[in-house]
């Protein structure tokens, strides 16, 4: 993880070279003036990380904060134009210049910029490495460091970057109340459908994670509770099964791990173009399984707001020797479900990952519960808190 760190911190070293610095700011100082806070990211969309910043961006009090969006999104949708309602200034910056986009927010007079999405597709980071804002902040899109000195701040949280966090950021880390992410449900999503157990008489775990995240080790975990659990079956959901291949290699690496005809086990889904119909896709199972070390966010979300529980591992677990202790990726399936007070779901060690999945499985009440209240419980939480959420942020 250090070498990790150190490759963003070179390379922001690198880059940073070779855009010139704004050095004179507009910005009033006038202490009753409101203060302007500019969000810059090219996933106003139906994306990630629209769904945890919608709440931010409609429940800043607009009698202290002015805000303006710069948007450099490629396709808008029915998603952008509802960002949109909620602030003060939209600005269109898709294929501007670099400097163009710079004398913007200088024009503009803005106090802070918030950058959403890291080292992601389209992001600007271009734009904020000449710090166009006398404050910058990196939040949400990307679950590491920018590497660029002129980035002054980066949310988290206590849980997912504990105080005495090893992994290493250019930025300094402002540690949010309770969790640093606040979410805000897709709308139209239909009710949480009855457990497939209780209709397939076999448990269906699951996982729609990215399938970068799925590595070997994660794989022979899973192999691991497939074998002790002969009758379950796993769902897994990645673009990429459109590919016959990519869907023999998935199944062959289980077999290597002594799962039996694993054709016959694994079901392997491909996209699925509408969200709503992706959402209603976590009604194939009963519980999901995070990924390790890199842990799941929005999937995660969705899974629970689905009444689908999480089985997650926390960092540091005594198995690991990989070098990613104490890493904000790892922890965010942590922070996620001690935020909704899920904490029986959270692993402090492979065996533990495994036993707490059979467990589960084993206790199909203990399902159907999770089933009937998650949704509620986490929509009665403060991580779908909008209102009190942005007034911490603030």
């Amino acid at each position: 993880i250090n070498d990790i760190y150190e490759a963003h911190r070179s390379w922001g070293e690198e880059y940073q070279a070779e855009f010139p610095v704004v050095t004179k700011y507009k910005v009033s100082r006038d202490p009753s003036k409101k203060l302007r806070i500019g969000y810059i990211s090219p996933d106003f969309f139906v994306h990630s990380v629209s769904y945890f910043i919608e709440a931010i961006l409609k429940h800043h009090h607009r009698d202290s904060f002015h805000i303006t969006c710069y948007s450099s999104v490629v396709r808008p949708d029915h998603k952008t134009e509802r960002l949109k309602s909620y602030v003060d200034s939209w600005k269109h910056v898709t294929g501007f210049l670099t400097q163009q986009v710079v004398n913007m927010i200088v024009e503009d007079e803005i106090d802070i910029l918030v950058e959403l999405a890291g080292h992601t597709a389209n992001n600007r980071l271009d734009v904020v490495a000449c710090k166009p804002a006398p404050i910058q902040i990196t939040w949400i899109g990307y679950p590491n460091t920018t590497g660029l000195s002129r980035v002054d701040y980066r949310f988290t949280d206590a849980v997912v970057d504990p105080p005495n966090t090893t992994q290493k950021y250019t930025e300094k880390l402002i540690r949010l109340p309770n969790v640093f992410l606040c979410y805000t449900p897709a709308e139209g999503v239909g009710d949480p459908v009855p457990l497939p157990v209780l209709q397939n008489g076999f448990i269906t775990f699951g996982s729609f994670n990215n399938l970068a995240k799925i590595n070997l080790k994660v794989c022979e975990v899973w192999a691991k509770i497939l074998k002790a659990l002969p009758s379950s079956r796993l769902v897994v959901k990645s673009k990429t099964f459109v590919s016959e291949k990519v869907r023999q290699k998935f199944w062959s690496i289980f077999e290597k791990f002594g799962v039996l005809s694993p054709v016959s086990r694994i079901d392997l889904m491909g996209l699925i173009p509408f969200h709503e119909h992706h959402l209603a896709s976590y009604g194939l199972m009963d519980m999901s399984l995070d990924t390790f070390p890199y842990a799941g966010t929005t999937t995660t979300m969705e899974s629970l707001y689905m009444g689908v529980p999480v089985i997650t591992l926390r960092t540091n677990y005594p198995e690991d020797t990989t070098g990613w202790r104490d890493c904000h990726a790892c922890n965010v399936g942590v922070t996620l479900l001690t935020a909704i007070e899920c904490e029986r779901c959270i692993a402090d060690s492979l065996e533990e990952y495994i036993q707490k999945a059979l467990e589960l499985a084993s206790d199909v009440p203990r399902l159907v519960g999770y089933r009937k209240t998650l949704r509620e419980k986490m929509l009665s939480s403060y991580i779908c808190n909008g209102e009190e959420f942005t007034t911490n942020v603030e």
